[in-house]
């Protein structure tokens, strides 16, 4: 009886192990399709941006955006920099603060500054991500944390810009802003197909 609940409980766990390395091969083949796609459409996506732009400009989006999310993020961001001790004045489109020599600074934020443009990213990432057998609750979790997540990710972006500018000047700023961005957005998609095949997309049980 021991020897056939030991025997049993062996090939339970080969059968555990068997699947197990299933899985994580077929994560890390898809890890690697998603990030070959974003490696391969990065180069272009940073010379296509001025492209996307005058897309945004000529149908008036940037409107909308000016007027509406960019007010919204400056104090959200001002409120989440309170509280790593900044003091902060806002206005609908900039940020001020007093310098260590008692002079005033500012940072304009422009609608073209709010991240749009890694939301484009990410939906075409999705196109190749969520192509796989995968159940469509599981498919729609993951979206809600790509657009969830990009958006939280946007604003940390934003508050570390600002952090770098408070506390190195504008000239290491504005280097920070300019090639910083497009790093960020790497990293973030990196970790979020991860995370996604790793822990959320669920394949379709095969029926027998």
């Amino acid at each position: 009886m021991l020897n056939e609940q030991k025997k049993n409980t062996q090939n339970n766990l080969k059968q555990w192990t068997m699947n197990y390395s299933k899985s994580s091969t077929k994560t890390f083949r898809n890890l690697f399709f998603v990030a070959v796609i974003i490696l391969l459409i990065l180069p272009f996506w940073i010379t296509s941006q001025e492209f996307f732009t005058r897309i945004v400009m000529s149908m008036g989006w940037y409107r909308s955006i000016q007027a509406v999310i960019v007010p919204y993020e400056l104090h959200l961001i001002s409120l989440l920099l309170s509280l790593f001790g900044c003091s902060l004045q806002i206005g609908s489109t900039f940020i001020q603060w007093q310098t260590s020599q008692g002079g005033n600074e500012v940072i304009y934020l422009a609608w073209n500054c709010v991240g749009w443009q890694t939301f484009i990213l990410l939906f075409i990432t999705l196109f190749s991500g969520l192509s796989g057998n995968h159940t469509f609750l599981s498919k729609m979790i993951t979206l809600g944390i790509g657009i969830m997540g990009t958006y939280l990710i946007n604003c940390l972006r934003l508050m570390l810009i600002i952090l770098v500018y408070i506390w190195t000047g504008r000239t290491f700023g504005t280097i920070f802003h300019d090639y910083f961005s497009n790093i960020f957005t790497l990293i973030w998609l990196s970790f979020y197909w991860w995370f996604s095949y790793k822990f959320v997309l669920e394949e379709k049980q095969k029926n027998n």
